[in-house]
């Protein structure tokens, strides 16, 4: 007996036959959806790049951007900021300006009524703490290289101790136990450095420096 494969056929259809469909659909939730609800969108995008990414602002939670279908343009509530729904691309580097402009008013005390109003709205949505320790500038500090065995130990100017992280203390790799050293370190939450930078050995006995005890604490 001979075994013969069936020869593939195309699918047939009746394209006489009535195709069925929903009369009349309802709806079933919570609440009744509304034009307004449709015309309102959420931005997800949190980080926002400042100095071309070098800095990062970071936002508590997403933006509310509302639609207006007649102009196509966008606002972006409690940021004062409008624009081409064609331009959404563009909307980080708008809040970047935003931001910058008002934290730059806020600092030169230069801000109307409105300006004020609109600085607290848009500082709720921020993390200005993390964002005044990412800009803050790198500080002048002395110190002495206690221990750089299992961990790295640093006795600054004021008389604390702090232990560095492996990936920060490689800037510290050219100092001998004991040797004092100069600095420009930035600080991080709880004055934890971040970085340390432009090292300069220091010649002479620490415990001899007079000047220090006249030096700001790092708090």
């Amino acid at each position: 007996m001979i075994f013969v494969a069936d020869i593939p056929r195309p699918p047939l259809f009746d394209f006489t036959a009535r195709v069925p469909f929903a009369e009349r659909a309802e709806y079933s939730g919570k609440r009744q959806p509304t034009a307004e609800g449709f015309s309102t969108f959420a931005f997800e995008q949190t980080l926002i790049p400042l100095e071309g990414g070098r800095q990062i602002l970071k936002l508590r939670r997403p933006l509310s951007l509302r639609l207006d279908g007649e102009t196509m343009r966008f606002a972006v509530e409690d940021w004062g900021i409008e624009l081409e729904c064609t331009q959404l691309p563009f909307l980080p580097r708008a809040l970047a300006r935003r931001f910058l402009a008002l934290f730059s008013a806020a600092e030169g005390t230069q801000m109307n009524a409105a300006d004020e109003a609109a600085w607290l709205r848009i500082t709720d949505y921020v993390d200005f703490q993390q964002f005044t320790i990412d800009r803050s500038a790198p500080r002048y500090m002395e110190g002495t290289l206690r221990s750089n065995a299992s961990v790295v130990i640093v006795e600054w100017h004021d008389g604390s101790r702090e232990t560095i992280d492996w990936g920060v203390a490689r800037a510290l790799s050219e100092l001998d136990l004991g040797e004092r050293f100069s600095a420009f370190v930035r600080l991080g939450k709880d004055d934890k450095a971040l970085a340390i930078e432009r090292v300069s050995l220091l010649g002479g006995d620490a415990s001899v420096n007079e000047d220090w005890e006249s030096w700001p604490s790092k708090l």
